[in-house]
């Protein structure tokens, strides 16, 4: 739905700084969700936005223990102006976050 709605008001597909500010959005979302606004409440927000599965225009993913995605790396082609899709890399990729201190 997004890629769509980005598409049809902008007249070009979203770049990837797009679609990381929409699922940036919707973990935001889900950690206010949780807390009712409160964003004094930060243990309680960090914790529901960790447990969230963002459904993302780059495929549905978590969070790690270093709160980077999990998700797929997956193998594109660029022509012309497009970014064509053509395989999965590496599925659930995920940092290992070594040396993190979260």
């Amino acid at each position: 739905a997004f890629r769509k709605a980005f598409a049809l008001n902008y007249k070009s597909n979203p770049d990837v700084y797009a679609v990381q500010g929409y699922d940036a959005a919707q973990l935001l979302a889900a950690g206010l969700g949780a807390v009712k606004g409160a964003f004094t409440k930060r243990d309680a927000m960090l914790a529901a936005m960790n447990k969230t599965v963002v459904d993302s225009p780059r495929g549905k993913f978590t969070l790690s223990a270093s709160h980077n995605p999990v998700q797929d790396m997956f193998l594109r082609e660029a022509v012309g102006k497009n970014n064509e899709y053509k395989g999965v890399a590496v599925k659930a990729l995920a940092d290992p976050g070594r040396g993190c201190k979260m």
